[in-house]
C-alpha cells in the first residue's frame, strides 16, 4: 500500500514524525529528494516489512516520474517498544544501499519520543 502523501522540508523535525506515526500499527515513509512521500504498512503493531523487488516496481509505475531506489532522499520507520534499530533493519538498510540508496535510513521511537539514525 504505496501511496502519495505529502511533502515538506521539514524532514528532521521531531514533531513533524510523531503526527505521521499516530495509528497502532509500524508504517514506513518513504521520502523522495524531489520531496513527494510515500508510506506503506503491513497493518502489524510490532513491524513492517518492505520488499526491494515491490519497492523498486512501486517507484518505477509512479506516474510521470519512473522513480528508482537511488531517488530515495529519507526512510523513516516506526517502533513502539524500544529505541534501537532491528536486526532486520540493519539488513534492509545493508540491501538498499546495494541498489544505490544513499540516503537516510531512519526511526522513530514512540518511546524516547525521538529520531535516530542508523548511520549515528
Amino acid at each position: 500500500m504505496l501511496c502519495c502523501a505529502i511533502s515538506t522540508e521539514k524532514k528532521g523535525h521531531v514533531n513533524f514524525w510523531k503526527k505521521h506515526f499516530t495509528d497502532p500499527i509500524e508504517k514506513v515513509y518513504i521520502i523522495m529528494k524531489d520531496s513527494t512521500i510515500f508510506n506503506y504498512t503491513n497493518l502489524y503493531n510490532d513491524r513492517v516489512y518492505i520488499s526491494i523487488r515491490r519497492l523498486e516496481k512501486t517507484l518505477k509505475k509512479f506516474k510521470n516520474k519512473n522513480y528508482s531506489i537511488k531517488d530515495v532522499a529519507i526512510i523513516i520507520h516506526n517502533h513502539f517498544k524500544g529505541y534501537k534499530f532491528s536486526l532486520e533493519d540493519y539488513e534492509l538498510h545493508r540491501r538498499l544501499k546495494k541498489y544505490g540508496f544513499n540516503g537516510r535510513f531512519l526511526l522513530y521511537s514512540h518511546m524516547k519520543k525521538k529520531v535516530y539514525d542508523i548511520e549515528d
